[in-house]
């Protein structure tokens, strides 16, 4: 008797055991099911850049319509580049931590800044809005007034136009690419924040440098610097920034140099080995976020160009951005893998 309700006793407790299992995982899949996120747990959105910068304005702005959308509760840890991409990199597969990163995480890869190799470290799960337009702007007495005549100066006088940018950022590369379409070569002049471009391109100090869209409205406005032409992604037009502005603005395409452009894509990344099916759902869920008006609207305001791309044109451009800057690294001299 002893034995019959042992035996009983186990069968029941296997039984429960079974069904408190698959009631668990048909909740989990239920939740994962519509959205990709785990909406009975905290999200974790890694912000890798500084307060008030584009990637954590980006971050937040998407983070709302996640909230809105979707009900999610979203914890948003921000921190240094590398850290961030780190922090991400180590953390477990399962759709809890994400991060929308920039190309600092590929050029810090590609010149030996940084060691999370975002092809093989991280999972892709979207390619999503362009970082919108770098304006191109000189000092109000520069011997050019228009691009066309700033590529002759260049032309003739090698070495002599003193650029500033970062020592290894994405304006570095964006001037390197300049360089390299166009067969100039420019001083490079460390001139890091936008802030600091700003003052010296209005005191004269350097030649040219790349300023924001917002900046460069207003500092040109004051009679401070001029606008010679922006850089925006392939195809991309002044038109799409929604703003009216003068032909000074066109971009680099536009004004007939059709290899001067930039892919400066935004990222959505989780750790390496997430679930697939989840990374699918997931890349669908924030589509429903861009085309949300509200946040469309609020990527327009800080200068973004609001996209989305499923996963497979996402990896296309997410290898077209890495190569590009590789070979642009190589030119620079700062290719370190």
């Amino acid at each position: 008797m002893k034995k019959i309700l042992a035996f009983a006793l186990v069968a029941l407790i296997s039984m429960s055991f079974v069904f408190a299992q698959g009631g668990s995982e048909t909740s989990t899949t239920s939740v994962v099911s519509e959205s990709g996120f785990n909406t009975d747990q905290v999200l974790t959105f890694v912000i890798p850049g500084s307060t008030g910068g584009g990637t954590d304005l980006a971050t937040r702005t998407m983070g709302e319509g996640l909230q809105r959308l979707y009900g999610l509760k979203i914890n948003y840890q921000q921190m240094k580049n590398t850290i961030g991409h780190t922090t991400v990199k180590n953390a477990a597969a399962d759709g809890n931590t994400i991060m929308l990163a920039t190309a600092a995480l590929l050029t810090q890869y590609v010149t030996g800044n940084s060691e999370v190799n975002p092809l093989e470290d991280l999972t892709l799960i979207a390619c999503l809005d362009d970082n919108g337009y770098s304006v191109l702007a000189v000092p109000v007495d520069a011997p050019f007034n228009t691009f066309a005549e700033f590529v002759e100066y260049a032309k003739a006088n090698p070495g002599k136009i003193n650029a500033g940018m970062p020592a290894a950022g994405s304006n570095t590369f964006l001037f390197g690419k300049l360089e390299s379409v166009l067969g100039i070569e420019l001083n490079h002049v460390e001139c890091a924040s936008e802030s600091d471009r700003l003052t010296n391109i209005a005191g004269g100090f350097i030649d040219i440098g790349v300023v924001s869209l917002g900046n460069a409205q207003s500092y040109e406005k004051a009679g401070k610097l001029k606008v010679i032409g922006t850089v925006a992604g392939n195809g991309v037009t002044i038109a799409d920034s929604g703003v009216a502005l003068g032909d000074n603005y066109k971009t680099l395409q536009e004004q007939g140099y059709s290899d001067c452009y930039v892919l400066c894509m935004h990222y959505i990344y989780g750790p390496k080995g997430m679930n697939e099916e989840q990374v699918k759902r997931l890349n669908a869920s924030f589509k429903a976020i861009i085309e949300d008006a509200t946040v469309n609207e609020g990527l327009r305001k800080i200068g973004h160009i609001p996209l989305w791309h499923d996963l497979e044109e996402s990896k296309k451009i997410q290898m077209e951005e890495y190569n590009t800057t590789v070979e642009t690294a190589k030119f620079l001299g700062l290719y370190a893998l």
